[in-house]
Order: C-alpha cells, then structure tokens, then sequence
C-alpha cells in the first residue's frame, strides 16, 4: 500500500493553504510522522489547496468522531473497521480529539481513516466517491467531503495499517450497495421511477411496494404524504399513456419479445422560447427592440433590462394584492446568461440612459440642499464637542450634552440620489439602502458580485441582504458610534449579466440555493447571434428614446408614500391568474421537480411584472390616484405577465441544466459512444461500467443508463423482479438507431457554444 500525503509547514492552522511537502508513505511509521503536521490527501497546483487546484490522489481519508451514539457498545473502533474492511487496503490513526471532549460530547474514539484508492484527476469524481462512500456507511462525518479537505496534525501514538488485496471502490460499486437519491432530484427521480413501474407493472399494490422500497434510497427521506402526492400524480400521468394508441401493456412489456423500438428523443437541444417584447409597454417595447437592432444582440437582453428598470423606478412605491391575504413588492430579480463577445454593456448602457440622466439632474436641482444638509450636521458635531468640552471644566451640565447627542441621532442627513450601484459589498450596499429610504438598485454587466456573496474575500457567506431586499423583511443596520437602526420595508432590484460559467457556479452553491437566493432570479438565456451580426445596423432613432426615457422619468417621479400604493387584480385577471397557478401546481412534482424552488416563486414572480406593466401602462403619472379604486390589472395585462412569466419559466429550465452535479448529457454521451465502439446490442451495468472507467460507483451510472431508457436509447429486458429479495442484475437492450448512425447531439444555441454536449 502507498498513500500520498502532502504536508504544510505548519500544526492546527486552519487558515493556511500551502502543503508543499509531498510524501510516499508506505508503512505506520511513515504515516504517523505524515500526520505530525497538518497534511492533505491530494496534489493541488502550486502546492495550494483548493477543490479548483485539485491535480491528483491516491488516497482518500474519513472522519469517524463517533457522535452518532453515547453507547460505547455502538462506537465504531479499529477493531471493527478491519473487520469490515477485511480485505480492504486503508489505515487508521488518531485525532487530536481522540477520547477527549469536544462539542458538548464526552470523550470517546476519534479516528481518520486513510484508503488508498486508484488514482482520480477529476476533482468531482473524487468528492463523489467521498461522497458514496459516506452514504453506504454513515458513520462518516459528512462534514467535509469535496476535494480541499485538510486534516489538522496530530500526535497519534499508534496507526493501524491494514494491508488487503482491494480498495474501498470495490465495495461502493459493488452490486451489493443500492443507489443514493440525493436531495434536489427526490422528487422528480421518484415520479419518473414511479412511471416506469406502472409501465411494466401496472398500477397496483405490488408496484407500489416496488415504489416505497426505491424510496428508502433517498437521502434525506421524503415523507410519507410527499411520496403519497407523487405516487398519486404518476397514476394520472399513467393513466394518460394507457390512453395512446401504441400503449403497451405490462403484460406484453414483460414477455419475451423484443422491445418495440422508435427513435430516441434527442437530448441537449434547448427549444427556447423568444422574447415576448410586445408584452412590454409600446415605448418600453420600442425602445428594446431599437436597442437590440443597433448593437445586434437578441432582444432578450434589452427586454430584460427594460423590465428590471421599470422596477427600478416602481419599487417601495407600490405592491399588488394576488388574493386578500397576499401582497408582493413590485421589485425583481433578474439574470441574463451570455458569453463575453455578447455586447452585454453596450445594451446595459443604452437601456439605462434615463436613469443617469434623472440622477444627474435631481443632483444638480437638490445640490445647495444636499449640501446645507452637510453643512448642519458639522455644525451639531461641533456643538457637542464644544458642550464636551465645557462639561470636562465644570462650566455645562450632562443634560445638555445629552440633548445635543439626541439631536445628532434623530437627524437625517440629506444624501445625493443614487438609484443604482455597481461593484459593491454586502455591507455597503446595506448602507446604500439605509440612506436611499430604504430602496436600492444593483446593476452589473459582470457577475462578480456572486464571489463577494460567497466570502471570497472575507470567508463569510453573506446572502441576507439579498434574500430580505427581495422580499421586503427587515433589515438590521449597525452603525459604528450611533444606535442600531432597522430598515423596515426595504426593496432591492437585482440585474446582473453574467457568463454560464458564473451561473453553473452560482445554481450549484448549496448555500445560495438551499437558501432560496437562486430561486429569486429571473433567468433570460438569448441565443447568441455572434457570427451572424451586421456592422451598418439601424441606430436607435431620438424619437424612439425620448418616448422611453419620458416614460422612465414619469414613473420615477412618482413620490414615494408612507406606505406602498397597492394594485389590485380585476375579477376577470384574478380568474386567468389562478388558472396559471393550478396548471403550474401539479408539474412542481413532475415536470419542475428538480427546480421546484425556483417555480415555486414563479407566481409570485409573475404577479410582480403585472404591477409593474399595470403601472407602466399609465401615461398621466398621477390621474389615477385620483379615482378611488386606484390602480387595477385588467386580465390583458395579467395575461402579458404570464407570457412573460413562462418565457422565463423555459429559459430557468436551462439554466438550472448547466449544474455542475447535472451533467446528464455528457454523462449519457459517454455510454453511447461506448456502445456504438463495441457494437453491442445487450449489456448489464457491470460491463458499462468495465468499459466506461469515468463511472466509479453504482450511484453515479445507474441514474445516467435510467435517463437513456426514458429516452429510448436502451431498454431494460429483465423479466419481472421479486417484491421481496435482492434483485437480479438489470440488462439493457439497445436500440438499433445508435449502430444506423443516429445522432442525440445538437448545439447549445443559448450558450454560444458550437461544441456537442
């Protein structure tokens, strides 16, 4: 056995990335010495660990604290791990916290455990078997398992090293161990599991029991009344595929016949939906389209923008009442996705001139204000110091000092208009909409801001801002030297133009998702039109933008109230809106399961761009509110909304593709070039795996020969399974189109990539 460890300079400091000292250890004595210093199991570029720098291992080490019990007789110890892994090759040394108290819990063992293992390059590969490996034996701290992991040094007095003739992989990939259903794919696993049982099985008590047995795969759990809504929605799916003509009974599913082949579905292709820019207000839309025509990009990205600025002017003004028990804020979120050639500033600059013309005029009109407001406030600090003075030689009473201080605490200083910021920190940005009345704007055409949410450069994720800026919350504000002051109803637009890259990084931050961050966005993929663009384009005409930017400054002209105006839904608008929400509802268990947090919101979304579009839709800024019933959404206008809603719908859907853990495609592509290499007609699990060596475990290539069958690339011929027992080994017949040339891969055309999947 061989373990490469590197080791750092230095003992127990969790700050330090540098492990410059690369050692072969192959026996106890070399690796007790390993461990004296904090070490990692893996190569990193420039000696500097980080899962990004991640190069190469040999090894992989776990955790076992024991705190999953108080019984000693249920902790696991040396003893019973080389019993488990009798002819497993790994080594076993001692924390720093072995059999002292940590955490609230009493002494007890406390191990690593170092299994060699063969050589992985890929960083996710090796968090992934990590990652089986803590999900076949549990007792494993599930705490730290990508691939920057680093193990304090410690002093271990002894080191059991336990030689075998095979690795760990052999037992996470054995057919013994059952796939793990990770959370973010339950849902939708189970529904399409749930299908394919009634399929072969029928609808009935002993495909059900296949059901709930497949269930206890998912980690964590689902509930009882979650699989009971998902058993129930795949039974209607069911039962319309048994009302197709060519609908096969499980009888003749399961008989000896060869299975009755059709063309695979294609896969990778995105369908997307075009920009629905008549949705917009006419001047809005105009504009859009002008801006779009002249710098030669989709006009999705105009439309975009067009939309978060109407929210930019509307937000904390107004809100709008779904149902009697339910307002949103008119204020969004939105993320357009595009590569760097995409001219993603020349439109952002185009569609914001009215903002920075109204800030620069406002500054200029409010400018003696601003600074006489300046100019009070330095007179009251100059008071209190005068007054701290005089109290110090006896000549003033505390009263007075306190009453200055007072003062200078209720004031409000005067501040410019600053309706949008650009590269900002979390703790500036709260600042900015303290001083804005609580309002604030942020625009970028870069995604940098995800690195500063996600304490790049501080090591803190700091999300809050933006969750409760979206949904009005409270925000707390600390101040140095003054009281603490809450922000009580605040609004925030986001619009942020950012590569693929960035967004796959974001989408699969567990933090920003499981948080519900990425759920808040409006997600717009355009197709590219590089290589297809026109120098001499059509410039936007003065006429087409001064009808835009007299549109945006009216709306931001509307004062703000003490309480945010609320728009109302007329009866007809009501009806088309909760039709929307019913036809939604049931596919967040089916179609949208895998992104059921982002459709989730899509309704309070869509009633946000129906505020917006009422409101805009006004062009005397004030004459409504005249009229007693203010303003109200017809159902035109709640039906533009939902267009738009379900554009943004289709493009979130390929957004949420582009997850690092989702590729299905490329995974799915390995598998069929190896097919078609080896020419086979029928294989099991065990041979693709022989054969597709980037699969290391039952749980990475099992949901990946799934998704083929569900597209019809291959068919699992085994004969009907027993409810009870192991089952047998599944194998796969493959359709003949695979060897007659038929092709799944097509161009990401929303990425501007002309690569296959």
């Amino acid at each position: 056995m061989k373990l490469i460890i590197c080791t750092a300079d230095v003992t127990g400091v969790e700050s330090n990335c540098l492990y410059p000292h690369q050692l072969e250890v192959t026996d106890g004595a070399g690796l007790m010495a390993a461990i004296a210093r904090d070490h990692v199991c893996a190569v990193y570029k420039g000696n500097y660990r980080s899962s990004t720098n991640f190069v190469r291992s040999n090894c992989v080490v776990m955790d076992v604290d024991n705190d999953h019990s108080d019984d000693p007789a249920e902790w696991i110890t040396p003893e019973s791990l080389e019993e488990e892994y009798a002819d497993i090759r790994f080594a076993i040394t001692f924390s720093r916290h072995h059999m002292k108290q940590k955490e609230g819990k009493g002494p007890r063992p406390r191990m690593h455990v170092y299994f060699e293992i063969s050589e992985y390059t890929d960083a996710e590969k090796y968090a992934a078997l990590k990652r089986n490996i803590r999900a076949v034996y549990p007792f494993y701290d599930d705490n730290a398992l990508d691939a920057g992991r680093f193990i304090y040094g410690s002093v271990s007095k002894q080191v059991v090293w336990h030689d075998g003739p095979d690795t760990i992989e052999s037992l996470v990939t054995s057919d013994e161990i059952e796939v793990v259903i990770p959370e973010g794919s339950r849902n939708r696993t189970m529904f399409r599991w749930a299908v394919r049982s009634m399929k072969r099985y029928g609808n009935n008590d002993d495909s059900k029991k296949r059901f709930y047995r497949e269930a206890e795969k998912c980690n964590p759990p689902l509930s009882d009344a979650e699989l009971g809504k998902i058993w129930w929605s795949a039974g209607k799916y069911y039962e319309k595929i048994r009302s197709q003509p060519d609908y096969v009974s499980p009888e003749e599913y399961n008989g000896e016949a060869p299975p009755r082949w059709e063309e695979p579905i294609p896969f990778g292709r995105y369908t997307m939906a075009p920009f629905p820019i008549d949705a917009l207000p006419e001047e809005v839309a105009a504009y859009a389209s002008a801006v779009a025509e002249s710098t030669q990009t989709p006009v999705d990205m105009a439309g975009t923008v067009a939309l978060s600025m109407l929210s930019v002017c509307l937000q904390g003004k107004y809100c709008i009442r779904g149902k009697s028990d339910w307002t949103e804020p008119l204020n969004t979120y939105a993320l357009a996705i595009a590569m760097p050639s995409e001219r993603k500033s020349a439109v952002l600059h185009l569609m914001l001139r009215p903002l920075n013309v109204y800030e620069t005029q406002y500054n200029q009109r409010n400018a003696a204000r601003v600074e006489s407001s300046k100019m009070r406030r330095r007179i009251l600090e100059r008071k209190q110091k005068a007054i701290e003075d005089q109290i110090s030689k006896g000549k003033a009473e505390q009263e007075e000092a306190d009453k200055i201080a007072q003062e200078l605490a209720d004031f409000e200083e005067e501040q410019p208009l600053q309706l949008y910021v650009d590269d900002i920190t979390t703790e500036k940005l709260v600042s900015v909409i303290s001083t804005n009345h609580g309002r604030a704007a942020l625009i970028s055409s870069e995604g940098g801001i995800f690195d500063t949410l996600a304490g790049i450069y501080t090591k803190n994720v700091n999300i809050d801002v933006m969750l409760k800026g979206y949904s009005g919350d409270p925000i707390r504000v600390d101040r140095i030297g003054r009281d603490s002051e809450s922000i009580n109803n605040p609004a925030l637009t986001i619009l942020l133009m950012a590569q693929p890259n960035v967004v796959s990084a974001v989408l699969g931050n567990t933090t920003f998702r499981g948080r519900g961050l990425t759920a808040r966005f409006l997600y717009c993929m355009p197709i590219s039109n590089v290589g297809s663009r026109r120098f001499q384009s059509d410039p936007v005409t003065d006429a087409v933008y001064q009808r835009y930017e007299q549109k945006m400054i009216n709306l931001l002209e509307d004062e703000y109230p003490a309480t945010p105006e609320v728009i109302t839904l007329s009866a007809e608008a009501e009806r088309v809106l909760v039709a929307f929400a019913e036809e939604l509802e049931p596919k967040l268990v089916t179609d949208y399961a895998e992104m059921a947090d982002w459709a989730g919101k899509l309704v309070g979304n869509t009633l946000r761009i129906a505020g917006l579009l009422c409101r805009a839709d006004v062009y005397r800024s004030h004459d409504f509110l005249d009229e007693p019933e203010g303003l109200t959404v017809d159902a035109d206008t709640m039906t533009n909304a939902i267009r738009l809603g379900r554009y943004f719908l289709n493009h979130a859907q390929a957004a949420y593709d582009m997850l690092p853990e989702d590729g299905m495609y490329k995974q799915a592509a390995r598998i069929l070039e190896m097919i078609a290499e080896k020419k086979l007609s029928e294989f099991d699990r065990r041979l693709a795996m022989r054969y597709c060596r980037t699969f290391k475990t039952v749980a990475e290539i099992q949901p990946v020969l799934d998704f083929l069958d569900d597209y019809g690339y291959i068919a699992q011929i085994q004969g009907k399974t027993p409810v009870t027992g192991r089952p047998p080994l599944p194998k796969y017949a493959v359709n003949p189109r695979i060897h007659e040339g038929f092709c799944p891969f097509v161009t990401r055309l929303s990425r501007g990539e002309n690569s296959k999947v």
